[in-house]
């Protein structure tokens, strides 16, 4: 359009792709970027896209120059595409960390008028959605995630009693601890002295393991002692407050065999939906199998203090 007196001479449609690829133990991230050119209502002899991109204001993050930074030709139902590398060149001292919010700018020109729009920095369309983050806490090695995204645990089907049990508490409290598409995800509690406390509140005294758990048998809770919702810190002061599982040895069709019937407990009933915990009777090798791979999802996910995270234990994903 003509900026002076606001006379549109035509217009263009267009859609940007985007993929940011974050590295666990590198300090590097690479995006690959797509623009397709949709439709035009007016020539497009001479069109040229360009994107300019901010990874950091300072010398901390360093980028390939990449094939966007000078206009290139583009005409309808055409698409320009490429690739950028970044990488984190500030301090990567043991417990270090930067953020960096990618802003672009993308430019058309055409027959000597140019127009251009902004996404991705700060107040900008997209805010936060174009955030990395790169650290040096979680592990020996430096590397990055994108902070819009939140990884999912997955129980692994190694472990069948212990998913069972957090399938069934997913879907028995009203809170839905971490089920994607029905209730919130769990924080990492990276404390371990909250965690300890956590777990000394959840399987205090009133905890005994189930005769008919298989030995060794130990206390399971849910959600996570490793996470913010950890039901002392939702104000539980008793596990005794919590639902009440044990895992029987036999199983049923090929099943896993729940029993929420604790005597003493849940009297033959179902545990009460506003419970803010759970705690289970289990076996060793499924409580402790899970806990060690929630340790290593956590460190290649490069999960900080208080990041969010789903889990997986069977329940359909976004269910409605």
């Amino acid at each position: 359009m003509d900026t002076t007196t606001g006379v549109i001479f035509g217009k263009a449609y267009g859609t940007v792709e985007q993929e940011i690829d974050t590295q666990n133990a590198i300090p590097e991230f690479f995006e690959y970027m797509n623009f397709s050119l949709t439709s035009a209502d007016v020539g497009t002899s001479g069109m040229t896209v360009k994107v300019d991109s901010t990874c950091s204001l300072d010398s901390s993050c360093k980028e390939t120059s990449g094939p966007w930074t000078t206009p290139r030709p583009i005409t309808v139902g055409g698409s320009i595409d490429g690739g950028i590398t970044r990488s984190w060149t500030g301090s990567q001292t043991h417990g270090a960390e930067k953020a960096f919010l990618i802003s672009y700018v993308l430019t058309i020109n055409i027959g000597g008028l140019s127009g251009s729009t902004s996404w991705g920095g700060d107040l900008e369309p997209g805010d936060g959605q174009y955030q990395v983050r790169c650290d040096s806490k979680v592990s020996a090695r430096a590397g990055c995630v994108a902070s819009a995204f939140t990884p999912t645990f997955e129980v692994s089907t190694k472990y069948p009693q212990a998913r069972a049990y957090i399938g069934m508490v997913q879907a028995s409290m009203s809170t839905h601890p971490a089920w994607e598409g029905r209730g919130q995800p769990l924080h990492r509690e990276s404390s371990d002295a909250e965690a300890t406390k956590n777990r000394n509140v959840v399987c205090d005294s009133t905890f005994t393991a189930h005769r008919d758990t298989p030995a060794p048998a130990q206390c399971d809770e849910w959600p996570f002692a490793k996470s913010k919702e950890s039901g002392r810190q939702l104000g539980v002061r008793s596990g005794a407050e919590c639902q009440q599982y044990f895992i029987l040895a036999s199983t049923v069709n090929g099943k896993v065999r729940l029993d929420t019937s604790w005597p003493g407990m849940n009297q033959g009933k179902m545990p009460p939906a506003t419970a803010k915990c759970a705690r289970a009777s289990m076996p060793k090798d499924q409580n402790e199998g899970v806990g060690g791979d929630l340790g290593r999802f956590t460190t290649e996910q490069r999960l900080l203090g208080n990041d969010p995270y789903w889990v997986n234990a069977g329940q359909p994903v976004n269910a409605g």
